[in-house]
């Protein structure tokens, strides 16, 4: 029962009761009790009491004034007069008096947290009061672990989202990037390109012409050299590809430079633009590895199922293995981004065994934008 029920029930028994009989049952209840006469002199205390607040012997406490004794200080050791204290308030007025959260002084000096509820008891015609208390540091305890998990629950939420922005700000800056070289840059060397084909056609035979003609033909083999190198830095930043035909048709460009033949199981349906570009980077940081480390390797493979709620993307090659994901930039850069995109990255890659990335990529998340 609650201490205010304990306080009352208690109050009424000792009106009712043998004062032997009443101490024997309050001896055996769980709750500390303790009485007070109309003077605030203890009168009574149990053995939960006597636990609570560290006496040995109720000798040590019977007759004192029990403010002064149990209840002088505040927790930040600042003095609380007896006029401000409510547990006194029902020997004055009647009324029974229940708070949440106190502290009482144990008997060391050290303070314990406490509930209690304090009921008028009349005593040879005036008021005492009964006091049922229960120490409370384990719900404390409780609830200030709730509230920092909370509060790191929340710091976390808030780290992720900001991450989140940032992988979202930085894929759109790639966009915009690749947007503008492809519009700018690269339309403005195709146009000089078609420029010195029309120059070189309209070049007399002379001999100067003809030497002139070999420079425009060498300026019109650098400028496709210049367009091919452009289109490759286009497609590594953003691929146009990606945005109007989604993954399936991305991954299939991506194979095209792939040294070793690649097979591809990609559903053509589309995702969400982030869940989108966070497997397509992980296929191409992949199987660049393919090209760079895992000579001599003869095939590989693409391949992505949404099962689940979750976006899996697996790139295998039959290469001699021994990728560790924590020995280069690369995989540490895509185990990051998919991490904040709330998924997860994995690498085998056991030596002569080949290596298989796998990318889990939730498709419904609260940190993708």
């Amino acid at each position: 029962m609650s201490e205010a029920t304990t306080a009352k029930v208690v109050s009424q028994l000792i009106a009712a009761a043998p004062r032997e009989l009443l101490e024997a049952l309050l001896d055996t209840v769980a709750d500390a009790i303790y009485l007070v006469d109309p003077d605030g002199r203890v009168e009574f205390l149990n053995p939960a009491a006597l636990r609570v607040l560290g006496y040995d012997s109720p000798s040590e406490l019977l007759g004192r004034i029990s403010h002064p004794t149990i209840h002088y200080k505040r927790p930040d050791g600042s003095h609380f007069p007896a006029s401000e204290c409510p547990m006194l308030r029902p020997r004055v007025t009647g009324e029974t008096v229940h708070v949440t959260e106190d502290w009482f002084v144990r008997r060391d000096g050290s303070m314990v947290p406490v509930a209690y509820s304090s009921a008028p008891l009349p005593m040879r015609g005036a008021r005492g009061a009964v006091v049922a208390f229960r120490d409370i540091s384990d719900q404390l305890a409780a609830e200030d672990h709730r509230r920092r998990e909370a509060i790191d629950r929340t710091r976390l939420q808030s780290v992720e989202a900001s991450r989140a922005r940032i992988v979202a700000a930085a894929d759109a800056e790639r966009h915009r990037i690749g947007r503008d070289l492809h519009d700018g840059a690269q339309q403005r060397l195709v146009h000089l390109l078609m420029t010195l084909q029309r120059a070189g056609t309209q070049l007399t035979r002379d001999a100067e012409a003809a030497a002139a003609a070999a420079t425009i033909d060498e300026a019109a083999r650098d400028a496709r050299a210049a367009i091919g190198e452009l289109r490759d830095l286009v497609a590594g930043i953003h691929p146009a590809i990606l945005t109007n035909r989604g993954l399936h048709a991305a991954i299939a460009a991506l194979t095209v430079r792939t040294p070793v033949p690649v097979e591809i199981d990609v559903p053509p349906g589309r995702w969400p633009s982030a869940i989108e570009a966070t497997a397509y980077f992980v296929v191409a940081e992949a199987l660049t590895n393919v090209a760079k480390h895992a000579a001599p390797a003869t095939h590989a493979a693409v391949r992505a199922v949404a099962r689940d709620g979750e976006l899996v993307v697996r790139v295998a090659d039959d290469g001699p293995g021994g990728a560790d994901l924590a020995g280069g930039t690369g995989l540490r850069g895509l185990e990051d981004r998919v991490a904040v995109a709330g998924g997860s990255l994995t690498v085998v890659s056991a030596p002569g065994s080949g290596t298989t990335v796998e990318a889990r990529i939730p498709l419904a998340t609260g940190v993708l934008p």
